[in-house]
């Protein structure tokens, strides 16, 4: 009606068989706007029957590689027949059988381990590969399948395995419903349940085997200290007599390290093994055990080690022209410390000597003579320091040594403090001049930009407070040493007043420098002693002047960073591996876990992180480099981790590689991948755990090897309800929605406009 009223005073009049034209193309675009919002739809309802399934589940796990006995329900000629051979012909028997079903039945075939996501395969594939998978989780892997079959109607689930299993035995129970059942599975509003089959491969009873079990050993040593590997060696499946002795040796690079013949007394026999490490870094080993006459599975009797070997135990030295308070728990902080070992010099009768041997000490000349310490530390530099001539500490300082100054009880004389000698107060990360000993009482206060520091790690677990108010549980400082930082150099604790009036400032506590490739710590303190000394619990009473045994106190903690740090420096900042091990399994998926900290030990969150993998143990031997990039996990943690595939046996090497121009590497550090694998040990079917497994699924077990198994699993599928499910299917046609109907609107509009146009029509 409203395209006939506009078109009855349009101006000038067109033609009676335009207007017409021009009315039935307006009208129509009117028409279709209201059909687009009133939005009729055309629906089509039909029936379509689902063919019901039966899902085969194949464990690929490198144990079904295994070639057992002669099977006499698939071998022929008397040839061996693997685990995965079997597998396959079983599913091959069902294949055949139910596709000559009627009614249809869906016939699905899927292999996975329950680690890795379960796949899905057909008999006639080209090329069906064989299991090389690391590690099993069968309750998992029943949970893979049934979800990858949701939604279909699946009657039964037939799962073909050893029963071997690498994670977690209850791991069905946990995915089962509280029946027993394996759960239900929704199809188009219908719920089926889906029973449970399980087939056996493999040697049930098992031949003799001897294997080694309970391996224990340190992951890491010291060079020169002894090693002790212990295990036990089971003889499984033995009847008759096991002989009366059997050899174990550890071989490593350089050959046979140690080797022992144990008399066998019963079934498990305990040995255990010692040897010295003849070289550093990561060292593997490999253990032997001899076999059983006419044992077949000889990968029992073997297994592999790795030990980090390091060079020694980081070595300081610690001067003092007066011992005291501070040398003697100094010391005690390096015993609780296992990388630490310390020597004392202090004055004797004859001169400098060894506190531990008395023998004299002739201070280095030159720079070589002090590396022979990883660190040193300087307690009280009067008496018969005083007339030391500390350069060459100084030049060994500059190539990397660390060092540790804290002026002693006698560093007051009669004028107040005694500087120290011109060659040994350039090296402070303070000033030096117009000291002198400012009186308490002063607190310990950690500067709040430092708070994450390594020498300040531990602390806060252990009971101090890190904030701005300072470590409380902390006694205050009587004395300090009025002075300040050098250019460049880091406060990381500070002495404040309780009542901090104008123009008396904080004082620095705890100043460190880096020095060339070595780095300096200054403790300005009167008696470090006093802060490990005191004890958190008993805070609000006087102090009963003895050690507060088995309690690893704020001041003690401090005392061992402190002594770390001077050894090692910062060795927790970086690019650094967490929780990372050095050997894996051949076929093993290899997991690693890495962290980027900032010199003050916290996280860097906004860069990437990416991991370079060399075939070699160092970056000399490599060919060819492979790059991985590092996923970062939630969290402000600064983790990431990344999955590397199965690495051939051999030894690698690994390097973190941080974003940035240039970029930012970690070190070099070993990785070893053994032939040796967890799945050749599993020579046996666990028969129990199969039926177990079927009991819960409320179906049978039968063994791949037992003559007429097939038969009467099929007789037992063919009483099953193999008619499928009827499905409502409804289909939807809806015009006015979409593309077509916005062309088809535009299209008419266009068309009345052209025409309009054409005739001379406003």
């Amino acid at each position: 009606m409203w395209a006939l009223r506009a078109y009855d005073r349009t101006i000038p009049r067109p033609p009676v068989r335009l207007l017409r034209i021009l009315r039935a193309l307006r009208s129509a675009v009117f028409i279709l706007l209201v059909a687009a919002i009133a939005g009729p739809v055309f629906s089509l309802l039909r029936s379509e029957r689902v063919p019901a399934g039966l899902v085969v589940v194949l464990e690929d796990s490198g144990s079904m590689a295994i070639r057992d006995n002669d099977d006499p329900a698939l071998g022929e000629g008397g040839d061996p027949v693997s685990r995965w051979e079997g597998a396959l012909a079983w599913a091959s028997v069902l294949d055949s059988v139910f596709s000559r079903h009627q009614p249809p039945v869906d016939v699905v075939f899927l292999r996975g381990n329950g680690l890795d996501p379960v796949r899905e395969f057909r008999l006639d594939d080209a090329v069906i590969p064989p299991p090389t998978s690391h590690g099993t989780d069968l309750g998992k892997l029943l949970r893979q399948a049934r979800d990858r079959m949701a939604g279909r109607s699946v009657r039964t689930m037939i799962l073909i395995s050893d029963g071997q299993e690498t994670r977690g035995p209850a791991a069905v129970s946990r995915h089962t419903a509280s029946d027993g059942s394996l759960g239900e599975v929704a199809v188009q509003g219908a719920v089926a349940a889906i029973d449970l089959r399980v087939v056996g491969v493999g040697d049930p009873l098992g031949t003799a085997d001897r294997i080694i079990k309970d391996l224990r050993y340190p992951d890491t040593a010291y060079e020169g200290d002894e090693v002790l590997v212990e295990f036990s060696v089971d003889h499984r499946f033995s009847t008759g007599s096991v002989g009366s002795s059997l050899q174990a040796r550890l071989v490593g690079d350089e050959g046979v390290v140690a080797e022992k013949t144990v008399p066998v007394t019963g079934r498990v026999v305990s040995v255990s093994l010692g040897f010295k490490p003849a070289a550093s870094g990561l060292q593997v080993y490999r253990l032997e055990v001899s076999p059983l006459d006419n044992e077949r599975f000889l990968d029992n009797n073997r297994a592999s080690l790795a030990i980090d070997v390091r060079k020694e135990r980081s070595r300081l030295l610690l001067l003092t022209g007066s011992p005291g308070w501070d040398v003697r728990f100094l010391v005690q902080a390096a015993e609780s410390e296992e990388r630490i070992q310390l020597e004392v010099v202090y004055p004797s009768a004859d001169g400098l000597a060894f506190a531990d041997s008395m023998n004299p000490w002739i201070a280095p000349v030159e720079a070589v003579g002090w590396a022979a310490w990883d660190g040193v530390i300087i307690s009280d530099w009067t008496g018969a320091l005083a007339g030391m001539d500390w350069r060459p500490l100084r030049a060994a300082v500059e190539g990397g040594l660390g060092l540790l100054v804290v002026p002693g009880a006698d560093s007051a004389g009669p004028q107040g403090l005694v500087a120290p000698p011109s060659s040994l107060a350039g090296l402070l990360p303070v000033q030096v001049s117009g000291w002198r000993w400012i009186s308490g009482p002063l607190f310990a206060t950690v500067a709040s930009s430092q708070a994450g520091h390594p020498i300040l790690e531990g602390l806060q677990e252990a009971g101090a407070m890190m904030s701005g108010t300072g470590l409380v549980t902390l006694p205050p400082l009587r004395r300090m040493v009025a002075t300040g930082p050098r250019s460049g150099a880091t406060v990381l604790m500070m002495g404040r007043r309780r009542e901090n009036a104008a123009g008396r400032a904080d004082l620095p506590l705890l100043v460190i420098d880096g020095l060339g490739a070595g780095r300096v710590a200054w403790f300005g303190g009167r008696n470090l002693w006093e802060l490990a000394f005191w004890d958190p619990s008993h805070a609000s009473t006087a102090f009963s002047g003895t050690v507060s045994g088995g309690r690893d106190s704020p001041g003690r903690r401090l005392l061992r960073n402190l002594l770390v740090w001077t050894s090692a420096g910062e060795e927790n900042s970086g690019l650094v591996f967490t929780g990372r091990q050095n050997v894996f399994q051949e076929g093993e998926r290899i997991r690693l876990a890495a962290q980027w900290r900032d010199m003050r030990g916290r996280p860097v969150l906004d860069q990437k992180l990416s991991l370079q993998l060399r075939h070699g143990a160092s970056e000399a031997d490599s060919s060819r480099v492979r790059t991985f990039a590092l996923s970062r996990r939630d969290g402000a943690s600064g983790f990431a981790e990344v999955v590397l595939p199965p690495l051939p046996p051999g030894r690698y090497s690994v390097q973190l590689v941080g974003e940035g121009d240039p970029p930012v590497t970690g070190k070099v550090e070993s990785l070893v991948v053994t032939g040796h694998s967890i799945e050749a040990t599993q020579v046996r079917m666990d028969r129990r755990r199969l039926v177990q497994m079927a009991a819960r699924g409320r179906g049978g077990f039968s063994m791949a090897a037992s003559s007429g198994a097939r038969t009467e699993l099929i007789d037992d599928l063919f009483t099953q309800d193999w008619s499928g499910e009827e499905v409502a299917r409804r289909n939807r046609l809806d015009f006015w929605s979409g593309w077509p109907f916005l062309g088809l609107v535009t299209l008419l509009l266009g068309l009345e406009w052209f025409l309009r146009r054409r005739h001379g029509l406003l």
